[in-house]
């Protein structure tokens, strides 16, 4: 197994409760995150987390692919969310968003941690890499234009 860690950071014209709602509710998340085409609430859930099942479209080389897999958020504040994945073979991908009020509007700076075994490392780092630097252009995009 191997384990990264990597941050992206984006301004926002936008309050930070504007953006938390965003980010804690992953109903609107297949129009912000690339990889995601379909999300689904859980029936059941441990008590104190938002459970769900995410699928995503995915590509390794000439092979298109789907994967559903679990997503919780974990816990909200007023400027933090907490949320953790688990897209499948073994890996785990940990989320810390932090929004921090700046000027007219907030930064919104995430904290990515995942693991995976070595195998896939390379791949699913970049997969993460890129989909969270495009997604974060997506949230902003989504709620300035809103």
């Amino acid at each position: 197994m191997k384990q990264a860690s990597f941050e992206k950071e984006i301004f926002i014209k936008s309050d930070a409760k504007t953006v938390i709602n965003l980010i804690a509710d992953y109903s609107n998340h297949h129009k912000i995150h690339p990889l995601i085409i379909k999300v689904e609430r859980a029936k059941d859930e441990p008590q104190g987390v938002r459970r769900y099942f995410i699928t995503d479209s995915l590509q390794w080389g000439p092979f298109k692919f789907k994967t559903t897999y679990q997503a919780d958020i974990i816990s909200v504040t007023g400027d933090t969310v907490h949320t953790e994945a688990y897209p499948s073979l073994k890996t785990s991908v940990t989320n810390i968003t932090k929004i921090t009020p700046k000027d007219n509007g907030v930064v919104l700076h995430e904290t990515i941690t995942l693991s995976t075994p070595d195998i896939f490392f390379g791949y699913v780092l970049k997969q993460a890499e890129t989909s969270h630097e495009e997604m974060l252009k997506r949230i902003k995009n989504f709620v300035e234009t809103k």
